[in-house]
C-alpha cells in the first residue's frame, strides 16, 4: 500500500495549484472588467457635467499651389459647437468662408485659406481668437466621407427652400435639386449645404449648413438609425478610418451621444452666424457683437 501513499498526498498540491491560479485569473478579470466600467463612467460622466467645444470642419479637394505641388485643402464649412450639459443646450456657431482674418505671415485674407497656410492648427488659433474660446476637440470631413455619412444613416430630410441649379465641371459639381420637404441621399446633401447662389451668398449657405446639421443630428438619434448604422459596422469603422480625422476618443462620443439622445433640439439647440458685414466679396467680422452673442456660453 505504500506506493501509492506519495501520489496521493502530490494530487491535493496539484488541484489546490489549479485552484489557486482560477481564482487569481477570475479575479484579475473582474478587476480589469471594474476598472474598465469605472473608466467609461467616469469618462461618460465628465462628458454629461463639463463644457465641451468642438470645432467642426468640412474640407473641399485639396489644389495645386504655383508650383505645381499639392497644397493643403480650404476649409468649405466651419462650424463652432459649444456643448453644454450642465445648461442643457448647445451653441452652434457658422462662421463664414469668407470671414476676413488677419493670418500672421500672410495678411489679410478668408479664413478658409488659414488651413492652406498652416493646417489645423493655425485655424484653431484662428477660431479660438474670434470665438475668445478654447477648442477642446476637433473632427474634420471631406466631401466624401460626407456623402457616404449620409448615405450610411438611409438619407436625411430636410426643406430645400428653392430651385437649385448649378454646375461648375472644373470642380466636379453639380447640384440639380426641387424645392419641398424631401429625403436627400449623400450627392444631394452634399449639393444642398455647398449651394451659395444667393444674394447674401456664404450667409445663406452658412444657414443652410445649420438646418442640415440639426436634421442629422436628429436622424442619428432615431432608433431605426442606431440599427442601421450598427448593421452596416465595417462600413461606418471603414469611413471613419479612411476619411474622418477628429480627436474624440470613444468614451467622449458615448457621452455625446448620451446628451444628445435625451436633448430637445428645437428647444435646445440654438443656430447662430457670427455676426458680420460685407466688405466687396468678405464678410467683416464684428468683435463686439460677437462677444455679446458668445458670453452666455463662456
Amino acid at each position: 500500500m505504500q506506493p501509492f501513499i506519495g501520489s496521493l498526498k502530490a494530487r491535493p498540491r496539484l488541484t489546490q495549484k489549479v485552484l489557486v491560479a482560477a481564482v487569481v485569473v477570475l479575479f484579475l478579470g473582474h478587476l480589469t472588467l471594474y476598472l474598465t466600467m469605472q473608466r467609461w463612467e467616469s469618462g461618460i460622466g465628465k462628458v454629461l457635467s463639463n463644457p465641451l467645444n468642438i470645432l467642426l470642419l468640412g474640407v473641399d479637394e485639396p489644389n495645386l499651389d504655383a508650383q505645381g505641388e499639392l497644397e493643403l485643402p480650404r476649409t468649405d464649412t466651419m462650424l463652432f459647437l459649444a456643448v453644454r450639459p450642465d445648461q442643457g443646450r448647445v451653441g452652434l456657431f457658422s462662421i463664414p468662408r469668407d470671414s476676413l482674418v488677419e493670418i500672421p505671415g500672410f495678411g489679410m485674407e478668408r479664413i478658409n485659406m488659414a488651413h492652406v497656410y498652416g493646417g489645423y492648427d493655425l485655424t484653431k488659433d484662428l477660431v479660438e481668437k474670434i470665438m475668445e474660446m478654447p477648442v477642446d476637440r476637433y473632427l474634420m470631413l471631406n466631401f466624401q466621407s460626407f456623402e457616404e455619412i449620409v448615405d450610411l444613416v438611409g438619407g436625411v430630410e430636410v426643406t430645400v427652400d428653392k430651385r437649385m441649379l448649378y454646375e461648375d465641371q472644373a470642380a466636379g459639381l453639380r447640384i440639380d435639386l426641387q424645392p419641398g420637404r424631401q429625403t436627400l441621399n449623400g450627392d444631394q446633401a452634399l449639393g444642398y449645404v455647398r449651394y451659395r447662389r444667393d444674394p447674401l451668398g456664404d450667409i445663406t449657405r452658412t444657414q443652410r449648413q445649420q438646418q442640415f446639421m440639426a436634421a442629422l443630428v436628429h436622424k442619428l438619434k432615431e432608433g431605426a438609425t442606431i440599427r442601421r448604422v450598427l448593421a452596416n459596422l465595417p462600413k461606418a469603422l471603414a469611413i471613419g478610418n479612411e476619411y474622418v480625422r477628429t480627436d474624440l476618443e470613444i468614451i467622449e462620443l458615448a457621452g455625446l451621444y448620451l446628451f444628445f439622445k435625451d436633448l430637445d433640439l428645437q428647444e435646445n439647440l440654438h443656430t447662430f452666424t457670427l455676426p458680420g458685414e460685407f466688405s466687396g466679396p468678405y464678410w467683416r467680422l464684428l468683435p463686439r457683437e460677437i462677444e455679446h452673442l458668445t458670453t452666455s456660453y463662456r
